[in-house]
């Protein structure tokens, strides 16, 4: 996260409690209210890729060549033995399933955006 993405386009809702969501009063309030009303123009959204691993910057395309975001981090996953990035793209774009493009050093590569976390958890979670 950096200073200019909000709690709600990083996938972060969750961190806003209830009291504040409802009264707002916070820092940042107008904008993150009206996003969590409307939508953010941007999300946060996991990617397996093809070719080889996306590192940050390097720019996610649509099937059409339309510039929709750009990758934040990115490896090689030992578990899941394939290439993972994470990244911003345009609302839209964020469904899991999309096809896009990642751009990396010139050449494009095949990439699918994927639910995150990218290894299910194990941990007990309360029903």
């Amino acid at each position: 996260m950096e200073q200019h993405v909000t709690p709600v386009e990083a996938g972060l809702t969750w961190a806003i409690g209830k009291r504040r969501k409802a009264e707002g009063g916070f820092l940042g309030a107008d904008v993150i209210l009206k996003q969590l009303e409307e939508g953010p123009p941007v999300r946060r959204v996991g990617f397996f890729s093809s070719g080889p691993p996306p590192r940050s910057h390097c720019e996610i395309v649509s099937g059409t060549g339309e510039n929709v975001g750009e990758v934040t981090s990115g490896g090689f996953s030992p578990c899941l033995k394939k290439n993972i990035a994470m990244g911003y793209v345009k609302s839209g774009f964020h469904k899991p399933g999309t096809e896009a493009k990642i751009v990396i050093r010139g050449k494009s590569y095949d990439a699918v955006v994927t639910k995150m976390p990218f290894v299910p958890t194990k941990y007990y979670r309360p029903s």
